[in-house]
């Protein structure tokens, strides 16, 4: 499989998938984001910290990650070793639309519903998911007639492949988890459509507003304020895609001005909110 040195991580995906062969040396500590897509990350070499929804994740070789769309995450890498990993981005309504059964989905549910985030990735299914791999990234730069069909197919096989590991494993494997931000991220999806703040979420847990402010940022990787934006914004998103006008979706989702809601929108996303009705 050839090999690229960099790739846009947290960039926007124009397409129905797009897969990355990544191997560098240097050191990364992204702010917290969430993409309007799914992403699977497998660690082929060297280590890579990823904090999904406040619980930190540590990957070894053949450790695969998964994080579904709408997650707030980050990652950190050190510039001791060389990362080596395979990433996938995957549109979530072409991910429906192919398979009317659900499978092909269901590690993203397992993750969101069950906290199944992490896999290692062992014996035969590793073989199996770097060969599905390959063929996939070789079928993408497949010019030939029928391209589009191979590829897809060779997307299928992957994923078949992905799900195909066993649920029972525990997903927590190399997990840090700060019980006191476990319930704040609680509180916060709860709650983000109402009028909250910092200093309310404070005073509920009882703690300091900067005591706060700082724990939250250590564990998570970005603000309280950011964390809660992201949640409305992917809200606003889902919303969005199901019908609802961009003025309702905005109000709904905490936003009382359309303007800040718009640029706030179009500023994560990468597009507009009517742009997000083409995208159903």
């Amino acid at each position: 499989m050839q090999k690229s040195t960099a790739a846009n991580k947290r960039g926007y995906l124009n397409e129905d998938f797009k897969l990355f062969h990544i191997n560098d040396r240097r050191s990364m500590d992204f702010d917290s984001h969430t993409h309007d897509f799914h992403k699977i990350i497998l660690c082929l070499a060297g280590s890579v910290t990823y904090v999904i929804e406040g619980k930190t994740f540590i990957l070894s070789p053949f450790d695969m990650l998964l994080v579904p769309r709408g997650t707030i995450h980050h990652s950190k890498t050190d510039s001791q070793n060389a990362y080596e990993r395979i990433v996938l981005f995957i549109d979530d309504a072409f991910l429906e639309n192919s398979d009317d059964s659900g499978f092909l989905s269901r590690c993203f549910s397992l993750a969101v519903n069950k906290d199944k985030y992490l896999y290692s990735v062992k014996g035969e299914s590793r073989k199996e998911i770097i060969n599905s791999a390959e063929i996939l990234e070789a079928s993408s730069k497949d010019k030939n007639e029928g391209n589009e069909m191979l590829k897809k197919a060779s997307f299928i096989r992957l994923m078949v492949h992905i799900n195909r590991l066993s649920p029972d494993d525990d997903g927590m494997k190399g997990t840090v988890s700060d019980e006191k931000i476990d319930d704040v991220i609680a509180y916060i999806n709860e709650n983000f459509s109402k009028n909250i703040s910092v200093s309310d979420i404070a005073e509920r847990f009882h703690i300091s507003r900067s005591y706060l402010m700082h724990r939250f940022k250590n564990v998570t990787g970005g603000s309280v304020h950011s964390f809660i934006t992201q949640k409305r914004l992917n809200f606003a998103l889902s919303m969005l895609r199901e019908g609802h006008p961009a003025t309702e979706a905005a109000l709904v989702c905490g936003f009382s001005d359309y303007t800040v809601f718009y640029k706030s929108f179009r500023k994560m996303f990468g597009y507009s909110p009517a742009d997000a009705v083409s995208k159903r």
